[in-house]
């Protein structure tokens, strides 16, 4: 069995909501998405369908896309429908079918003017694009940057954040650029919680997963970010051309 990384073990031990800012930062997000009633709306990284099962209580259809095998799999244990294997790039949606779409921290790990592209042909007209993420400042050096991409990649399985250093007024540029402009912006204060508690029966359920999950917090030590080098913005966007 290949070794979980480290957000596959959080997901087996039924952890969600890994973005920055939590469930607070999804209802942030799904309560300015709901300002527009949307009635079909495309999520993008689904994870373990957090954010799915709050945005069907508020009676919207979701077409939910999730790559990674693992959490799928606890996806399906929560949802009957399932979520698409797809990625975001892979995924043929119907030009201008959705009437909002919502990401919460995936998209930092892609190509943004090919994401935001992507974005503005599935999204109709006047529709949303809602999205956390955590991104680099301007007192990050690039080649730094790129090395923690390339180290918290290779210990965790996945990045922390972007390789390139794009800093939250590159996102914004790109968004613009794309047909793209901003309904809500706030960036997320120092500490915000993210990962959730561990509950006992999980970890006797998945011994191997504890074990993981306790190796990868004791490799933390090993990769520094510089204070003041990441910040984590939540925002919604409106198609406009």
């Amino acid at each position: 069995m290949a070794r979980l990384s480290f957000h596959e073990a959080l997901g087996v031990l039924g952890i969600g909501d890994l973005h920055p800012g939590g469930a607070e930062a999804s209802s942030f997000l799904l309560d300015e998405v709901a300002k527009e009633q949307p009635r079909l709306v495309l999520e993008v990284g689904a994870g373990i369908g957090r954010t799915t099962s709050r945005m069907r209580s508020r009676g919207w259809e979701v077409v939910s896309l999730e790559p990674n095998a693992v959490l799928r799999q606890r996806f399906a244990a929560q949802h009957a429908a399932g979520a698409q294997a797809e990625s975001l790039e892979a995924f043929a949606g119907a030009p201008g079918s959705f009437d909002a779409a919502i990401a919460e921290s995936v998209l930092y790990g892609m190509c943004l003017p090919d994401v935001f592209a992507t974005l503005h042909r599935l999204v109709r007209p006047n529709g949303l694009v809602a999205m956390v993420d955590l991104v680099w400042t301007r007192e990050a050096d690039p080649a730094v940057a790129a090395r923690i991409h390339d180290e918290t990649r290779a210990t965790y399985g996945i990045p922390m954040a972007s390789r390139e250093r794009l800093t939250w007024t590159d996102w914004q540029m790109i968004l613009r650029q794309a047909g793209f402009v901003p309904v809500a912006e706030r960036r997320l204060e120092k500490g915000a919680r993210a990962v959730g508690r561990l509950g006992w029966a999980a970890a006797v359920r998945h011994p191997v997963a504890v074990a993981t999950l306790l190796r990868y917090r004791f490799l933390t030590r090993r990769v520094a970010v510089p204070p003041g080098w990441v910040e984590s913005w939540m925002s919604v966007w409106r198609r406009v051309s």
